[in-house]
């Protein structure tokens, strides 16, 4: 309801209308200030607890040398091939690993000799990997099949309560060192997908 004086027809505003209009007005003005204010403050407090969330600590793993296993049945001895391509493939699997920033690796004592499940053997892999403070243990194995197929057998085990945080099987084809390198750039696509947290 207006105030102001009846001329007639028309309502003519007096001076405590216009006054009750501006310290509307005022109060408007403040209220969207603090609306913005506020506003301002969420984003900030959004954008901050975003930032915070990037720097969550990236999982620690240890990486034991895969062992080879062939069942193939060929004839022609290619030791020497398989050795090269399973030291190739170890190689490409750490690269890529290293690369991803949600994952830090750790060297394991052993990496200058035989450092797989089999020699020294996944109990003193653990100890080694849990002294390297990794989280993590990543175990496992090529399998030659025939000259056209391949496994890749692999296991993540959390070093906290020593149980598989993931284990798989991964087929391949070929026995190439092209066909090895895609087998290594798969399975490392695969633990980044399935068993890192």
């Amino acid at each position: 309801m207006a105030i102001g004086t009846a001329i007639g027809m028309a309502i003519v505003p007096t001076l405590e209308d216009e006054m009750l209009r501006v310290q509307c007005a005022e109060v408007r003005f403040r209220l969207l200030g603090c609306g913005q204010f506020l506003l301002t403050l969420i984003g900030a407090g959004v954008l901050a607890s975003a930032a915070f969330a990037d720097v969550v600590e990236p999982a620690t793993l240890a990486v034991a040398d895969f062992e080879f296993k062939d069942t193939s049945g060929e004839v022609r001895d290619q030791t020497a091939e398989h050795q090269a391509r399973l030291k190739a493939f170890g190689v490409t699997l750490q690269d890529a690993l290293s690369d991803n920033k949600k994952i830090d690796l750790v060297a394991l004592p052993c990496q200058a000799e035989q450092c797989t499940i089999k020699d020294p053997g996944l109990v003193d892999l653990s100890k080694q990997a849990k002294t390297a403070r990794a989280k993590y243990l990543l175990i496992g194995q090529m399998h030659k099949m025939s000259t056209l197929v391949g496994w890749v057998k692999f296991a993540v085990l959390d070093l906290n309560n020593n149980k598989a945080v993931c284990d798989r099987y991964l087929t391949y084809r070929g026995d190439t060192d092209e066909a090895w390198r895609r087998a290594a750039e798969f399975t490392v696509r695969d633990i980044e997908k399935h068993c890192i947290p």
